[in-house]
């Protein structure tokens, strides 16, 4: 639980700040020359037209990777809703044995069904995602 205490703004610092960013904006302005009509291949509002694309496979089971606040752990893998749906509960209730076989976790611990933490001290969240969803597909295949 968070605790919120009450506090003084120094305003006279974020004028500062504020004066400074303004007074040195002009430098980092975008020119005519970096117009994106000039890029090759592109054109204003492309990527806006375009639906998303929807993650499958591994990717739609294994959300997001970030760090564990759960003492013992270094990460903590975001885990879909649906998985179960997709995956069947016997395939979920393996995933920290999947997960198991990434090099560098040492173990793992679930939180409610959707949170999985993980250590695995000497791997970067992106790594952890990858490895962990490639291990999954691997998974996935050999059934």
């Amino acid at each position: 639980m968070t605790t919120r205490g009450m506090g003084n703004i120094d305003t006279a610092a974020l004028q500062t700040l504020t004066h400074s960013l303004r007074v040195g904006a002009s430098e980092y302005a975008p020119s005519e020359a970096d117009d994106a009509q000039e890029l090759p291949g592109r054109s204003p509002g492309e990527a806006l037209s375009r639906p998303p694309s929807v993650p499958v496979g591994p990717r739609a089971v294994l959300l997001d990777c970030g760090t564990s606040r759960v003492e013992g752990y270094t990460h903590v893998l975001l885990i879909s809703p649906s998985a179960e749906m997709w995956l069947g509960s016997h395939v979920v209730s393996q995933l920290g044995m999947v997960l198991g076989r990434v090099v560098g976790v040492e173990s793992y611990g679930w939180e409610g069904s959707d949170l999985l933490h993980v250590r695995a001290p000497g791997l970067e969240w992106e790594d952890l995602l990858r490895e962990a969803q490639d291990a999954l597909a691997e998974y996935l295949v050999s059934q």
